[in-house]
């Protein structure tokens, strides 16, 4: 839900149950309040908080590949790089036996970007999914210069799914958009803003 959708039911522009099935419990509602969501249940008397989005996990098949590619051409910076294994590798990600190398960049924003190359188990599997398999996702990216970033992306391996489209409709409109994938699949949309007028 977005911190606009909230607001309106809030300021009581929308029913208090519009939009939120099935997503959130029958009698839940969802308020905004500063830099965060609050979901209450009041048929159970609780509440939580959404205070921030903290970063997204992408699984590859090689850290020191991707790595590269994250830091030395996208720019984003090394935070730290950890090893995890046993029973915390396991109960975290529901996977018996898990063995992880990941690391955490931090990029424009404080967004932050987590690979995980996982060691173990071995019969772990690599998927071709394309945007439209269910379980895709993606993660978008606003930049200055779109040309620049596909010449850059294009020499450390990653392809395009075509050709830049400039949106058209909606509060996107003017800005040209691209998919992108790298040699695990992974997508990444990247957005360039139309110029400013003078």
């Amino acid at each position: 839900m977005s911190s606009q959708f909230a607001a309106e039911h809030v300021a009581g522009k929308l029913p208090a149950t519009a939009g939120l099935q099935p997503a959130l419990p029958k009698h839940a509602l969802a308020a905004c309040h500063v830099g965060a969501i609050e979901v209450r249940d009041p048929s159970r008397d609780m509440s939580f908080r959404i205070l921030t989005a903290d970063h997204t996990g992408i699984t590859v098949s090689n850290l020191e590949r991707s790595l590269v590619f994250w830091r030395d051409v996208l720019g984003f910076e090394l935070s730290h790089r950890v090893h995890q294994t046993g029973e915390l590798a396991a109960e975290i990600t529901g996977v018996p036996g898990a063995e992880i190398s990941l690391a955490v960049l931090k990029g424009p924003g404080g967004h932050k970007i987590e690979l995980l190359e996982y060691l173990a188990p071995k019969d772990r599997k690599h998927l071709d999914l394309r945007p439209c398999d269910v379980g895709s996702m993606h993660v978008a990216f606003t930049v200055d210069n779109l040309e620049t970033v596909l010449h850059r992306i294009a020499d450390a391996g990653w392809r395009t799914a075509g050709k830049p489209q400039t949106l058209r409709t909606g509060p996107n409109a003017g800005k040209r958009v691209i998919y992108v994938r790298d040699p695990d699949g992974t997508t990444i949309e990247f957005m360039q803003p139309p110029e400013p007028e003078r």
